[in-house]
């Protein structure tokens, strides 16, 4: 039994590898083509649908034989024609329903239309091939195939009210070899005449906007002569019945007249040229809304003839004349880039119906935020600002003024269809560049038979300092006042001051600033070149003083590249600003922070607060643009600390007692708690540190609040949280404060950094004598050295003890000289 099976499943696993074998097919079926008609229509001769049962040698297909009987079943109350009273090929009148093409005249009962001819009998049925046929039943057709090969059969059917849809034939072998299948041959549909228009057109006031009516036969002969059609127009519009000039109808196949009574609503169009084939009219008419009429769609209702569909159509739009400014798409735009045809925005000016466009009339553009506020940008230098119709009469042309467009030089007059852009004062080395900041377009001649529609190309740079929705205002000339918007905005960089702002004083060299991260908001935001041969290896940008005029001076600066890939060529200070040369622009965002800045002022320098300008756009150079991205504060000017005020502290961990130097005397003094280490920092307590570093505290036990202030800078923190407020940023602290008998200790590095002190040049920590020294904030490089090396107070001198008041003898009492008696 096993052996058995061993032997089954070999079996089994060898049939597997043979190659499938072919499925032969007998004949190759086909319909020459599907045809639309209605539920009461008669399929003949004319129609010419034929079913092909073919062969095709190189697919094995051989057709069916000779003397093979198969049969083709209609669907739906479909009926046969042919006669049912034999198999034949020929034309057997016997039944009434076998008919010949054109025999159109004299009616019988059963089949109106149709007539004998004297001739009929025994003539070959027409696309009839080699078979015979005999009608089984109304749905069922037998064949007989005469000869091998091929055989076709004409489709004659009356349709006899079958319902809406596609009609198929089936094919049903029998005992013959042709192939099985269904074939759709007919789209049965309600009406005999179907009603449409090519596009459904915009019509406006004037009236001269020609709508293309269609009248399309789904059965042959739909079209009667004495079955005229009538097309009813809405309240407020007419047909034009002119005969001549631009609004003159057209038609073909049929003619047209006016209804008497109607106002001219309604035009009868009457067929007049039809053939045995499906025919169309066309008709090409004008319609005219009056002042009354409403703005939509313009619905047209077919009267008098029943065999149209549908019933009603919407063959136009009424619209005002507004014409339509729109956007291809909102660009996305870096402020202050110029890179030659970068930023091109593509317009489309459309007529919503004819005559829309105002002849002889200007349509003004502006450059505008989205309030319709003016905003500092430009048409670019070097570009064409350019108008193209794509659409209309030949007469309606657009065109460009060119005395609207400001430019270097004496302004052009005239009207183009393109025009190059000139803003650069190449001459004057950029000194009288101008901002082309609004241009005008000119409407020649009012259109009058076609929409038109114009594309204009507006290439622009925008301000460095801008950010936001960019749009043009756009009114005149038929259009009403828009905003289209064509670009969103955004800045090339950020900047960010790490820290606190410095307080410099009025008057000291080589003060030191903190440290500015400049950060691209793109890939590529800062380019790498200045266009027009201006200089084609590197583009500079700065950081500069807002008020040039005062005396303040950069002395030193150094950068690293922290983020991206930009290429720096060099980074570097001048008098009044620093600067960096970009070579290569990135692929990948960049971020640049410019380290070890420092200033000196003059004595000339006002109080308060000084801002930086980030000059880090480009625009300036070919047009009256602003490079400036943004202005923020940097540094807080206060008054030069006097020699009494000059202290410097030195304070030991665990001992209350410690020493203040002034002007090189020193002083011991005893605090009423000793400092200690927390966290790896020196608590001290609030009172002490403000002596130290010379600021103004205050603290109100309601709030459990503590301020610190001097000059323009304010510290303000909760004693219970670890977070204090330097001008209102917030900034972690080291340690959280501590309550020590009754006392506040806080971080003094924490703090005194807060007021431009810097850990290792004014705050010195002695590891081996435990000591802190807190400096003056103008400490030289000695008074730096000797707190380092931990004789500052050995170079101090002593303070001398107060002396005791002096105590002056009692004077004798003095008497008033006597005066002589008078």
């Amino acid at each position: 039994m096993k052996r058995k099976l061993s032997l089954l499943m070999a079996f089994m696993m060898a049939a597997t590898l043979l190659p499938a074998q072919p499925a032969f097919a007998a004949t190759r079926n086909v319909i020459n083509k599907t045809i639309t008609t209605t539920s009461d229509a008669i399929t003949d001769e004319t129609t010419g649908v034929v079913l092909t049962l073919g062969v095709d040698s190189a697919a094995s297909i051989y057709g069916a034989k000779a003397g093979q009987n198969f049969e083709l079943h209609l669907d739906g109350d479909a009926k046969w024609t042919y006669g049912s009273k034999e198999l034949t090929d020929k034309y057997a009148y016997t039944d009434n329903v076998l008919y010949p093409a054109n025999y159109h005249t004299n009616g019988n009962p059963d089949y109106p239309g149709l007539t004998k001819p004297s001739d009929f009998d025994g003539k070959q049925i027409k696309n009839l091939k080699n078979a015979k046929v005999q009608k089984l039943t109304d749905s069922i057709l037998g064949v007989q195939v005469i000869a091998d090969g091929k055989v076709e059969i004409p489709l004659l059917v009356q349709f006899n009210g079958t319902p809406e849809g596609v009609q198929k034939v089936k094919v049903v072998p029998k005992d013959s070899d042709v192939s099985t299948g269904e074939y759709a041959y007919a789209n049965v549909g309600a009406d005999s005449i179907k009603f449409r228009v090519q596009k459904k057109e915009k019509i406006s006031r004037s009236g001269n906007t020609k709508v293309q009516l269609i009248l399309d036969e789904m059965t042959p002969q739909a079209f009667d002569k004495n079955h005229s059609i009538n097309l009813k127009l809405p309240r407020g519009f007419t047909w034009d019945f002119s005969t001549s000039g631009k609004t003159a109808y057209t038609v073909s196949k049929a003619k047209i007249d006016k209804v008497p009574n109607s106002d001219d609503r309604i035009v009868k169009i009457t067929p007049d040229k039809y053939t045995e084939q499906l025919d169309s009219i066309y008709l090409n008419m004008c319609i005219i809304p009056d002042r009354d009429a409403k703005f939509g769609d313009v619905d047209v209702i077919v009267q008098e003839n029943s065999d149209v569909s549908p019933t009603s159509l919407v063959v136009a739009e009424y619209v005002d004349y507004g014409v339509q400014v729109k956007a291809e798409k909102v660009l996305n735009v870096i402020a202050g880039k110029d890179i030659e045809g970068l930023y091109k925005s593509k317009l489309t000016i459309e007529e919503p119906a004819t005559s829309s466009l105002q002849g002889n009339r200007y349509m003004t553009f502006q450059f505008v935020d989205e309030n319709g506020k003016a905003v500092d940008a430009s048409l670019q230098d070097g570009e064409k600002l350019k108008i193209t119709k794509k659409s209309g009469d030949k007469e309606t042309k657009l065109q460009i003024d060119k005395s609207s467009i400001e430019r270097v030089g004496n302004k052009e007059s005239g009207k183009v269809e393109d025009y190059d852009i000139k803003t650069y004062d190449k001459d004057g080395k950029g000194k009288d560049n101008k901002m082309a900041d609004k241009f005008d377009l000119y409407v020649t001649q009012q259109s009058e038979t076609t929409r038109t529609k114009f594309e204009l190309e507006v290439p622009f740079v925008v301000d460095s300092g801008f950010t936001g929705k960019l749009f043009l205002k756009v009114k005149g000339a038929g259009a009403e006042e828009q905003l289209v918007q064509i670009a969103d905005v955004k800045a090339p960089v950020t900047f960010e001051v790490k820290g606190a702002l410095p307080q410099v004083k009025i008057g000291l060299q080589k003060q030191d600033g903190q440290d500015i991260l400049v950060k691209e908001t793109e890939a590529g935001a800062l380019q790498d070149y200045v266009p027009a041969g201006i200089n084609s290896n590197y583009a500079e940008y700065n950081l500069k003083f807002e008020d040039t005029n005062i005396q303040t001076y950069f002395k030193s600066v150094a950068y690293t590249l922290d983020e991206g890939n930009i290429g720096i060529k060099k980074v570097d200070k001048k008098d009044k600003y620093i600067y960096v040369q970009v070579e290569r622009r990135s692929t990948k965002p960049s971020a640049i922070t410019f380290k070890n800045i420092s200033v000196t002022l003059d004595r000339s320098v006002p109080y308060g607060e000084l801002r930086l300008k980030g000059n880090f756009g480009i625009v300036d150079e070919r047009y009256d643009l602003s490079k400036t991205v943004k202005k923020f504060d940097y540094f807080t000017t206060i008054t030069p600390v006097s020699d009494e005020k000059r202290i410097t502290t030195v304070f030991t961990i665990g001992e209350k007692s410690y020493t203040e130097v002034v002007r090189g005397v020193k002083e011991a003094k005893t605090a009423d708690v000793a400092p200690f280490i927390k966290d790896n920092r020196t608590m001290l307590p609030v009172r002490y540190i403000a002596d130290a570093i010379g600021a103004v505290v205050n603290y109100d036990p309601t709030t459990r609040i503590a301020t610190f202030q001097k000059y323009q800078s304010v510290v303000t923190m909760n004693i219970d949280k670890n977070v204090m407020y330097v001008n209102g940023s917030p900034v972690q602290l080291d340690a959280k404060p501590t309550n020590v008998e009754g006392r506040i200790f806080l971080p003094v590095a924490n703090i005194a950094q807060a007021f431009g002190l810097k850990h290792g040049e004014t705050i010195i920590w002695n590891q081996e004598a435990k000591t802190v020294t807190i400096l003056p904030q103008d400490a030289t490089p000695e008074e730096v050295k000797a707190a380092q090396d931990g004789t500052i107070l050995k170079d101090a001198k002593e303070a001398k003890p107060a002396e005791a008041p002096k105590t002056e003898a009692p004077k004798a009492e003095e008497k008033p000289a006597e005066t002589p008696a008078k």
